[in-house]
């Protein structure tokens, strides 16, 4: 095409369309900037939900781990308790032992009258046997000794009882540890 307008024109033109072209760019401009906003405001909107529904959440855990801090400390104390117990029972005579052995090795006719017991398994133990014959009186002596858990034992004092039966007296100790 071939443009016969004079030079004036032809530059009105030419600006024109520069100026039509600059003003579609404007307002392109313009609306991927309100896009690009509108954006940015729903992004901040929804990031600022999740902030105060995070927080909300953190501190019901907060408030959860609290409430386990003090079942923990109450755990390590019962366990602190429990420890102790364990350890006060491992140091300790058992002397349910003591009196299943009793049971185990008294010789027929014997009854026991009386145990000092010393809470301790490396004490000696006193027990008071009454017996209906003085020959029974001795005999409980041996039997008690054939304990594997006792290490030695020996009369203390054998008596004539107004009854017509015997009150021995022996002394006996343990062997170390198997009383525990």
């Amino acid at each position: 095409m071939i443009n016969l307008l004079p030079p004036e024109i032809k530059t009105q033109v030419a600006y024109s369309r520069y100026n039509r072209s600059l003003l579609r760019y404007l307002w392109l401009t313009l609306l991927l900037a309100l896009i690009l906003a509108g954006s940015l405001l729903a992004a901040t909107y929804f990031l600022n939900q999740d902030i105060k529904r995070i927080d909300t959440d953190l501190a019901a855990k907060q408030h959860q781990i609290k409430a386990y801090e003090s079942l923990q400390a109450k755990a390590k104390a019962t366990g602190a308790r429990l420890a102790s117990i364990g350890t006060i029972q491992k140091n300790q005579a058992k002397f349910s032992i003591l009196l299943a052995d009793l049971a185990q090795y008294m010789p027929q006719g014997t009854a026991i009258s009386s145990i000092i017991l010393t809470g301790d398994d490396k004490q000696p133990v006193r027990l008071t046997v009454n017996a209906v014959d003085y020959k029974t009186a001795l005999s409980f002596r041996d039997s008690i000794a054939r304990s594997p858990r006792i290490s030695a034992a020996d009369i203390e004092n054998i008596k004539r009882q107004p009854t017509n039966d015997y009150a021995v007296v022996v002394v006996f100790a343990f062997k170390p540890g198997v009383a525990k």
